[in-house]
């Protein structure tokens, strides 16, 4: 069985990645700056996003319509024998809502498409994906892939760092108050998925001690559920997703295999801002 996975631009794979697996396809998101839109990654980078920013622009983001989606399955439909449309969770986006109506809009697709919310978003939705490509190339089946994402969609953890609180008072998430003194303390909230809805997992100072806290989490882990593979993303500070990355494969050795993946886009950054770092990992063997 010839299978496509249809994703949304949150996903970012790599180059090498999209190379590797052909039959990945982008819904892509949206970031509208003074009441222009720009398709993220396409037309606007995060350098050009930050210094549209800076210079006191409006912003906001908007998720694909149902017709993107529409094109996208119409153009794959006759090429493949089914459609994996992944897609992050509804509570951070409204994407997959976007993609299951249009899955209803194209004739000869019934019976063909799974549309699925992975219950994550960005590196978290890059894990699983990428684990589903590595099985689709080993011919694994449709129902046990189908199995696979359901069990990494409940076994998959995903945590964000925002160096710049004034970011969160931007989108509204926190009153200017809060960041000014948290900016003055050096405290970083460390975010993550409770529920599939963004959540603040703890409050730390300094980028050293979320590093801490992310490598000690990621050893919890993997004492309860064995051997990790982990994804790392960041906005504006390589370096420090370097730094994770040998922090967590000093302290985690053959248990944890990490990579660092892109930057995250457009879209995450106005939520995240610069200097941040994202960490996602899910157990390397799976149960079905």
């Amino acid at each position: 069985m010839k299978i496509a996975i249809v994703t949304d631009s949150l996903t970012h794979l790599t180059t090498s990645d999209l190379e590797r697996y052909p039959y990945v396809y982008y819904g892509y998101l949206n970031v509208i700056v003074n009441d222009q839109t720009y398709v993220e990654h396409k037309e606007i980078n995060n350098k050009e996003l930050f210094n549209l920013i800076d210079s006191g622009a409006s912003y906001s983001t908007s998720q694909p319509s149902p017709d993107v989606f529409v094109q996208i399955y119409e153009q794959i439909k006759d090429e493949y024998d089914y459609i994996l449309s992944l897609h992050c969770t509804p509570k951070v986006s409204g994407t997959v809502n976007a993609a299951r109506i249009a899955s209803t809009m194209v004739d000869g697709l019934e019976g063909r498409i799974s549309v699925i919310d992975l219950n994550t978003a960005s590196i978290g939705e890059e894990n699983i994906i990428i684990k589903v490509c590595q099985l689709i190339d080993e011919g694994k089946s449709l129902d046990e892939l189908l199995k696979v994402i359901e069990f990494y969609r409940n076994h998959t953890t995903l945590c964000l760092v925002i160096d710049d609180l004034n970011t969160l008072v931007k989108t509204g998430r926190l009153s200017k108050t809060a960041a000014s003194i948290g900016n003055l303390l050096n405290i970083k909230p460390i975010i993550g998925l409770v529920d599939a809805q963004l959540d603040v997992l703890d409050k730390v100072r300094t980028k050293k001690r979320v590093l801490k806290w992310m490598v000690e989490h990621l050893k919890e882990e993997i004492e309860k559920s064995g051997k990790q593979i982990v994804r790392l993303t960041y906005s504006n500070d390589l370096e420090l997703a370097q730094e994770l990355k040998k922090l967590m494969e000093e302290a985690c050795g053959d248990q944890a295999e990490v990579h660092v993946g892109n930057e995250i886009g457009p879209v995450m950054a106005i939520h995240f801002g610069r200097g941040g770092v994202g960490a996602c990992w899910m157990p390397d063997q799976y149960k079905i």
